[in-house]
């Protein structure tokens, strides 16, 4: 079977980390022994009037990947024009991509834009469309957009539309005239990388490490002062570890704290993987989540989480790996409390319920829808 996956969410070169849990389902799909072929339209910034970039490869994993960036002074402009984007997706398919790879069906990853363009291309072709679905802003979109109708129809006419939470799937279906077509296909975690090990307490320190882009919706603010309460609270040193850049972190830094923080930047998977191994808890909030990769990471590495009660957050812990809490600071404190106080977590266990999200169990739920 051949497939090609349309993204506007993928790595290029202005923003090689975008998209990057899209990628992971491609390297997934791939493993599971499907031809698979890239094709990622993306709009950028640019201080230039227009530039059109074209990259075409085989990646790492040996996946062929052609990267078209369209990239302008007037990206805004270029984003919503939907006619634009599909002319250079279309034109590049016939005059590259179809005399070597002819699919069999086409896999878009998110409604907007590369959804409706999938959409279009496969009504062009008579080819089957899947549609695999991240966004937390459909509700907006088919509330203002002016593609709001085309949203719809790409919904409708896929054979099949993948969610990545329970949550997400619930937050559509009012879209759809027939839900059943939405499965529940989970993000990828690395979980070569992202392992248990045992750990090793600090007699009379706490280290907790937290991660994320640090801009909206994400709540760093949560996450300072209800470790500020519980520094006053118990008799034990408290270091907090912030792994990620973003706006949100500038007032805090300036900000006298009772524990210790270090700030790590960007750090690559594996460094990120040995920071959780040797953090005794990990903490996340935010007002949204569609799924929190980042969550999932910690817990396979067998790290207790503290986290918000948010969207798909609460699908991914359970009690017995962890707590989540309302996006208040009393509420914040509470739930350090009892996170630390618990004295029966069992790492292993944490990190063996996570096996569901490794490449090869995600690559063989697409296969089999693929089959279906």
């Amino acid at each position: 079977m051949k497939v090609l996956f349309i993204s506007s969410w993928y790595p290029n070169s202005t923003n090689p980390l975008k998209g990057i849990f899209v990628k992971k389902h491609a390297q997934a799909i791939h493993s599971a022994g499907i031809e698979i072929e890239v094709l990622a339209l993306s709009v950028s910034y640019s201080k230039k009037l227009f530039e059109k970039k074209i990259n075409s490869f085989e990646d790492g994993d040996g996946i062929k990947t052609h990267i078209i960036e369209l990239n302008s002074r007037f990206y805004k402009l270029i984003y919503i024009d939907l006619f634009l984007q599909f002319f250079f997706l279309k034109n590049y398919y016939y005059k590259k991509i179809k005399d070597d790879f002819k699919p069999d069906l086409i896999h878009s990853n998110v409604l907007f834009p590369a959804g409706i363009l999938g959409y279009r291309l496969s009504k062009k072709e008579k080819l089957q469309h899947v549609i695999t679905e991240h966004w937390s802003k459909v509700d907006k979109f088919m509330s203002k957009s002016l593609y709001a109708s085309k949203g719809k129809k790409a919904y409708n006419h896929a054979k099949k539309v993948t969610v990545v939470s329970n949550y997400l799937k619930k937050s559509i279906a009012k879209y759809f005239n027939d839900e059943s077509k939405i499965e529940i296909v989970p993000n990828v975690v690395n979980t070569d990388l992202f392992f248990y090990r045992k750990k090793s307490p600090v007699p009379g320190v706490l280290i907790f490490t937290c991660v994320a882009h640090w801009s909206n919706p994400k709540r760093p603010d949560l996450i300072f002062n209800s470790l500020e309460n519980l520094s006053k609270k118990i008799n034990k040193n408290i270091i907090l570890n912030v792994v990620g850049e973003g706006n949100l972190l500038n007032e805090l830094k300036k900000l006298n704290w009772n524990y210790k923080i270090n700030y790590h930047g960007n750090k690559n998977a594996q460094d990120l993987s040995g920071l959780l191994q040797s953090s005794d808890y990990f903490l996340h909030a935010s007002d949204i989540e569609t799924f929190s990769i980042v969550i999932a990471e910690a817990l396979s590495t067998g790290t207790p989480v503290l986290a918000s009660n948010a969207g798909a957050i609460p699908e991914l812990i359970n009690g017995q790996n962890g707590f989540v809490c309302n996006n208040t600071l009393e509420e914040w404190t509470e739930g350090l409390m009892k996170l630390i106080n618990k004295n029966d977590f069992e790492g292993k266990l944490i990190s063996e319920q996570m096996k569901k999200f490794n490449s090869e169990s995600i690559g063989n739920q697409f296969k089999i829808l693929y089959r279906s």
